[in-house]
């Protein structure tokens, strides 16, 4: 399994450019023919849905069991102490972007359907591992595969968390753009984050010379040291902010001021620090503006929901606000925000909140919307899978999870997410250093080759 793992996690398969055959860029295509190739070696029957999914299958029979895994990853990002895409071994873990998230799962799952084709399993149905290629960018990979591709009756992701997740929370990703031409013209860039759903751990301003701001700055000597100043500083204070959370170095083109934070799955925008909320922090600090401390106030992972009048809570969990990217261009300041959002809370009591709370000088753009998921915990497929990972750990006291990630198995009909991190590992997925026990992996394979099996048991016609 290392072997194919290392192949895999050698590519960086983050969304670019497209091209001809190839929708999401070509590093993510190159993963799909690599991931085929290797299925291909195993015996498995291979096919693809163009450069949007490909799948690996095994049995006969009316039933289609269907598992789906994807072979996009997020950017790596800052502050790893390896290689994000070689595979690194060292102490019983795994390393390397996408080996829990979600290449290590997805080469599990294969090599539990190539174990099953070896045995020359008679499972009375044919299992179909899909790998689908934006799952984190949208899933229009697997939106695709719908309109063009057999639909199975049942199945499961590993791209969460074991024992089974039994809800998931509904996701929006939106912008809102400011009008800032004249307020922040003394900036030539103010830039943090990559993708909307991890918290940016690194923010950038750019103060253009020959401006008042500039000439303001410079008055004080070295670029940190106006943020001594009395008022700077307790505008900072009062987001939370000190001298220590800035760095700042003269270049040709200006001041540039950084922002440190700590990256985390946008998700749990509690479980980091986010830099872009620092940067607009300083930005407010330094010229008083209006749109930045709006920003600021309203988008951070404490407080936002609240103040964005969108807090709800049911069993799926609370309202989650994460500011994951931050750009200013053409005279606008534009904030993209990841919301995770109970199944009690509808899109249109969303949209219309925000909007009615805007300051005139914005718009509000919705880019994505993934409805909530819900499964009765008593439901055929949540009971097979608790039981599958019962019988492999020994656990049979860990209960179905509801979960603030979004995963595939809003994709498809019957499709619940199953693994692949266990009870009480924080794998570091969306963050520097991502990592995957090695018990674990072996462990995984275990458990999604007797899931497969009695899937079958339970769904064969």
């Amino acid at each position: 399994m290392f072997e194919d793992l290392e192949k895999l996690i050698a590519i960086e398969s983050v969304l670019s450019a497209p091209c001809e055959g190839a929708p999401f860029g070509k590093n993510i295509a190159e993963a799909l023919d690599t991931f085929l190739e290797i299925a291909a070696s195993y015996g498995l029957k291979t096919g693809r849905d163009g450069g949007y999914a490909g799948w690996a299958e095994y049995g006969e029979g009316e039933t289609l069991v269907g598992v789906l895994g994807h072979l996009d990853v997020v950017p790596a990002g800052d502050g790893w102490s390896v290689s994000p895409f070689g595979l690194t071994i060292d102490g019983g873990k795994l390393y390397g972007r996408g080996v829990s998230d979600d290449k290590g799962p997805l080469v599990a799952c294969l090599h539990a359907l190539a174990r099953l084709r070896e045995e020359k399993a008679e499972l009375g149905c044919r299992v179909r591992l899909i790998a689908g290629c934006n799952e984190e960018s949208g899933s229009e990979c697997i939106a695709h595969y719908v309109k063009h591709c057999e639909i199975p009756t049942v199945s499961f992701t590993p791209d969460s968390d074991f024992p089974v997740i039994a809800s998931e929370k509904g996701i929006t990703h939106l912008s809102i753009a400011f009008d800032v031409k004249d307020e922040l013209e003394s900036f030539s860039k103010i830039e943090a984050g990559e993708r909307p759903n991890i918290v940016p751990n690194h923010a950038e301003a750019v103060v253009r010379i020959g401006t008042e701001l500039y000439d303001r700055i410079s008055s004080y000597g070295a670029p940190l040291e106006i943020l001594r100043s009395e008022n700077v500083v307790t505008a900072l204070a009062e987001a939370g902010c000190d001298l220590s959370d800035f760095s700042a170095e003269i270049k040709n083109d200006g001041l540039h001021y950084y922002a440190r934070g700590i990256a985390a799955h946008g998700s749990v925008p509690e479980k980091g620090v986010n830099a872009a909320t620092k940067m607009l922090a300083l930005v407010y600090a330094l010229t008083g503006d209006k749109s930045a401390a709006w920003l600021r106030d309203n988008t951070d992972a404490a407080h936002g929901s609240e103040k964005l009048g969108i807090a709800a809570e049911d069993v799926s969990g609370k309202t989650t606000v994460n500011l994951g990217m931050l750009g200013l261009e053409d005279g606008k300041l534009t904030a993209t925000i990841d919301l995770r959002t109970p199944v009690c809370l509808g899109q249109s009591d969303i949209e219309n909140s925000i909007r009615s709370l805007l300051p005139n000088n914005a718009r509000l753009n919705i880019i994505h919307r993934s409805e909530p998921l819900s499964f009765d915990e008593n439901d055929k497929l949540v009971r097979t899978l608790v039981g599958v990972y019962g019988s492999v750990t020994g656990d049979r006291d860990s209960a179905p999870l509801h979960i603030g990630g979004g995963t595939y198995a809003k994709e498809l009909p019957n499709c619940i997410a199953f693994g692949a991190v266990f009870p009480g590992v924080d794998t570091h997925m969306h963050e520097p250093d991502e990592f995957y026990p090695v018990e674990d992996f072996y462990r995984s394979e275990e458990i999604y080759y007797k899931a497969i099996k009695e899937l079958c048991k339970a769904y064969k016609k």
